[in-house]
């Protein structure tokens, strides 16, 4: 497997704020994967590990049921990760609390330069917290979106007989929740 694999998903790490940058030692350590199968298409390039897959590289740390990774020739182009729920962590630069995140897909578009965690979507670093149905962070600019429920995610809840828009990770409303503590977004100096 290429190096690339754990460096797409620490991107995600990103999401936080400007001073929540992975640690640099991390792109370099090895990385170490686990699962319970591992299929290897070279025609394709699609790698596909299923199972309880671990991912680690230096502080990160990634679980999941499920990760397909698609080359476009030796390059990544995108990998995507299903769990319940996908759960990272990562110690950022600089900084004594681990990044954590996790959401039910996981997808690093590597052309796009966007990751996407989707379907319940949390980032928290400490005591500060970022939830949404979709987090959409672009690594080039260094913009994030959140968005919450739509009005037929809320309605479809509803008729499914569960409190609208109540889970563990959104607000009673579903709409998107960002908790940030006083000082927390000072830019470093």
């Amino acid at each position: 497997m290429s190096n690339h694999i754990a460096a797409l998903f620490a991107t995600i790490c990103l999401a936080l704020p400007a001073s929540a940058v992975a640690l640099d030692s991390d792109k370099d350590a090895p990385i170490a994967i686990q699962a319970d199968t591992t299929d290897i298409d070279f025609r394709s390039g699609t790698r596909t590990l299923t199972g309880n897959v671990i991912i680690d590289q230096g502080s990160l740390h990634i679980e999941a049921d499920k990760v397909i990774i698609d080359y476009a020739g030796d390059q990544i182009d995108t990998a995507t990760a299903w769990g319940k729920p996908v759960k990272f962590r990562q110690i950022p630069e600089g900084k004594d609390e681990e990044v954590k995140g996790q959401g039910l897909t996981l997808k690093m578009e590597q052309k796009k330069n966007l990751v996407t965690i989707r379907d319940n979507a949390r980032l928290t670093q400490g005591t500060n917290t970022i939830t949404g149905q979709v987090i959409y962070y672009n690594t080039q600019t260094s913009k994030m979106t959140v968005k919450g429920k739509t009005r037929s995610q809320l309605e479809k809840s509803a008729a499914q007989g569960k409190p609208k828009g109540v889970d563990a990770t959104t607000s009673s409303s579903g709409r998107t929740r960002v908790i940030i503590q006083p000082g927390a977004m000072k830019k470093p100096q």
